[in-house]
């Protein structure tokens, strides 16, 4: 598959650079672009409780019948607010000169997958933050470390607001990947 620019979006305040970031480096680069938006189900849910004993049998099963149909509806709101996102950003890349980008939205938890579409990418776009971090503005997102180590592809950390790279810094170790 041909290497491509990659973006990661969500719903933070940060989405909007990652975007236009990920338009200029895809005209940049010459490279394909594809907005990427991670449905984990699982995130923000808080840990299963053990309600056996504390409820009768019945009680119980409804409550459980509740909780299930809760958990579907939220998943299928968070499927619609993706489907959203990437029809938003597809807008802006093409509104910065990007013709027709691809959107993918993918289910699973956001380092796995990311590190799952490496063959395909040239370049990994995110924010500097996620939508479920502290809002803190020294602070990194709390999956930004995790992703550096695992990805062996070249990643483009955004602020919120573009502006267009005048200089770059590059880590470099002498090692075989660097």
């Amino acid at each position: 598959m041909t290497e491509q620019v990659i973006a990661a979006i969500d719903g933070s305040q940060f989405a909007e650079g990652v975007c236009d970031y990920a338009a200029w480096a895809s005209l940049a680069l010459e490279a394909p672009l594809t907005f990427v938006h991670i449905v984990d189900n699982h995130a923000g849910v808080p840990e299963a409780q053990d309600l056996s004993g504390s409820l009768r049998f019945g009680a119980r099963e409804k409550l459980m019948e509740e909780l299930s149909a809760l958990d579907e509806q939220r998943a299928r709101v968070n499927r619609e607010q993706g489907k959203l996102m990437l029809e938003a950003a597809s807008v802006r890349a093409v509104e910065g000169g990007v013709s027709a980008p691809t959107l993918r939205q993918l289910n699973g938890t956001l380092v796995e997958t990311l590190v799952a579409l490496e063959k395909e990418m040239r370049l990994l776009v995110v924010g500097k933050r996620g939508e479920t971090d502290h809002q803190a503005s020294g602070h990194l997102g709390a999956h930004l470390e995790r992703m550096v180590r695992e990805m062996h592809r070249p990643i483009l950390m955004v602020p919120r607001a573009f502006k267009r790279p005048e200089q770059v810094l590059i880590a470099f170790d002498g090692s075989k990947t660097a």
